[in-house]
């Protein structure tokens, strides 16, 4: 059996959120930082067994405090109004 070659990086000037993230990932997933960022790879250039399934939309609104909690209920209230003229 023939050994799989593996390569080995060093990456720097890595983003304070990103590294939040990553160990944030780790630790709830209970694996090792290494795991995490070779998993993201993978699923970011398309070579995962599997592909992503976003089941959430709150990756694109970070950082929560930010976030216009009034102006969210109004245009998913807006959403749910009927426009009768719409639908003639």
């Amino acid at each position: 059996m023939r050994k799989s070659h593996k390569s080995q990086y060093t990456v720097r000037d890595i983003p304070e959120a990103l590294d939040l993230r990553v160990r944030e990932a780790a630790a709830l997933e209970d694996t090792s930082l290494n795991q995490v960022v070779v998993r993201a790879l993978e699923r970011g250039l398309g070579l995962a067994e599997e592909p992503v399934r976003y089941r959430s939309l709150r990756h694109l609104i970070r950082p929560a405090d930010k976030l216009d909690h009034k102006g969210w209920a109004e245009a998913l209230g807006d959403m749910d109004k009927i426009h009768l003229e719409d639908w003639k």
